[in-house]
């Protein structure tokens, strides 16, 4: 952890607790939206609703980077700029 502060930790948790996971459950709400319009094709409903599952995975994935940022820790893999 040469270099990296607790400060900047907490500053890319907040990043994606913040920003980064209710960007990705806005972009889920929105696949689930067009998933359930009647009015659209079985393929692109399909396709939306495969795209809302990703991005509420993503929010989850952001969520758990925070809680391991703010806990100290790096998670693995995790890379600062």
């Amino acid at each position: 952890m040469a270099g990296i502060t607790r400060a900047r930790m907490n500053s890319d948790a907040d990043y994606w607790e913040r920003t980064a996971a209710p960007r990705a459950d806005k972009a889920a709400a929105s696949g689930e939206r067009t998933a359930a319009d009647p009015n659209e094709s079985e393929y692109t409903r399909k396709c939306a609703s495969r795209a809302a599952e990703i991005a509420r995975e993503n929010a989850a994935e952001y969520r758990y980077l925070a809680e391991t940022l703010r806990a100290g820790e790096i998670p693995d893999g995790y890379e600062f700029d």
